[in-house]
């Protein structure tokens, strides 16, 4: 885990680590495990198609994955990207989805 890499992609380690308990390779199991979530493909699908419901069920799950995972920046772009989804408002969610990709990358890049 290289602590600067996640730093530079907005995550805050030392409250991931608190939030399971301290346990860092219980944290590094988790950071593995995101990087094979499928939710953020499966949104832009779910997007490119117009499925609204779908698309809102996979950036909710996103969010709560990068909330308990402390992914600040990803986390805090989903929120309105959520709410976008959730009032079905499309064209605001594809106007949205740009920042959320950056910080969904950023991550996925400090990972590997």
């Amino acid at each position: 885990m290289n602590r600067y890499k996640l730093f530079k992609a907005g995550v805050d380690v030392n409250k991931g680590l608190e939030r399971v308990g301290g346990s860092r390779e219980f944290y590094e199991a988790l950071l593995e495990k995101f990087s094979e979530d499928g939710h953020f493909a499966e949104m832009e699908r779910a997007m490119k198609q117009g499925d609204t419901r779908q698309a809102f069920q996979c950036a909710h799950a996103l969010k709560g994955a990068a909330g308990n995972l402390s992914f600040c920046r990803l986390y805090e772009s989903l929120i309105p990207l959520v709410e976008a989804l959730r009032t079905e408002n499309m064209e605001e969610a594809h106007s949205l989805l740009g920042e959320v990709e950056a910080a969904y990358s950023a991550v996925i890049e400090a990972l590997q």
